[in-house]
């Protein structure tokens, strides 16, 4: 995988993946997925910003901003 990642601050950190696999064509084919996601209910990793673009495949590319803890139920 062709990603680089690290910390904004002591909460937060940022990966960056760039032309990665997904899966073989022969298992399907995904022409074109884009997905802009900002989850902010309390749950693991998040709040969490995702962006994601797919083409035939491949990850074009995918951005993440998300909170490096896991949430304690409270």
């Amino acid at each position: 995988m062709n990603t680089i990642g690290g910390t904004i601050s002591d909460d937060y950190g940022w990966e960056i993946t760039v032309f990665h696999k997904l899966r073989e064509f022969s298992d399907g084919v995904s022409f074109f997925d884009a997905k802009i996601n900002w989850d902010r209910y309390l749950g693991d990793h998040s709040p969490r910003l995702e962006i994601h673009l797919v083409m035939f495949n491949y990850t074009i590319i995918e951005i993440n901003i998300y909170y490096l803890h896991h949430r304690h139920k409270e």
